[in-house]
């Protein structure tokens, strides 16, 4: 009698692990099914184009800066497809003068601003009239950190702009 139940519980033995080994052969074949899905390549995505009231970068003055920073930033590709910009970031870069607490003399320095701006494509009125009243020869407004969203809802960051504020233009 001992016999058959230690061959009873052999069987049991053996049994388990046929079985534990199906399932760790089942799941390992289903972990490799999900990592074999091909992502899209950069390729695939469209070739996005940023505008600020239709300029899209450069040199500008500080005239025009102020009429078009009423704009709403847009995103288009090559086929005029537009696309609906998420968020984006602003740095506004200007030169700052100061007095020296020392000696007392005038000085200069690079200075600037960030703002982030979620859930539109429009900077806020406050920042907007801030550049208005202060663009001048020499700064630069970076739009970077733009996020759009594609039609078939993916998200891509797409390439910045930078405006160059000249006296001339």
């Amino acid at each position: 009698m001992p016999a058959f139940i230690k061959t009873e519980e052999v069987l049991k033995i053996l049994r388990m692990k046929i079985f534990l080994s199906i399932l760790m052969f089942l799941f390992t074949a289903s972990l490799s099914a999900q990592n074999n899905k091909k992502a899209e390549s950069p390729a695939a995505y469209p070739k996005i184009v940023i505008a600020l009231g239709g300029a899209k970068g450069g040199n500008i003055s500080p005239e025009t800066l102020g009429r078009i920073i009423d704009s709403t930033l847009t995103a288009s590709d090559e086929k005029g497809n537009r696309f609906t910009v998420v968020r984006f970031r602003s740095i506004y870069k200007f030169k700052n003068s100061y007095e020296d607490p020392q000696t007392g003399e005038r000085k200069t320095a690079d200075d600037m601003r960030v703002n982030d701006f979620s859930n539109t494509n429009l900077m806020s009125e406050l920042w907007r009239q801030s550049i208005k009243d202060n663009a001048a020869k020499g700064d630069q407004m970076l739009l970077d950190n733009i996020i759009v969203r594609l039609k078939n809802g993916n998200k891509i960051m797409a390439p910045a702009i930078t405006f160059n504020v000249t006296g001339d233009l």
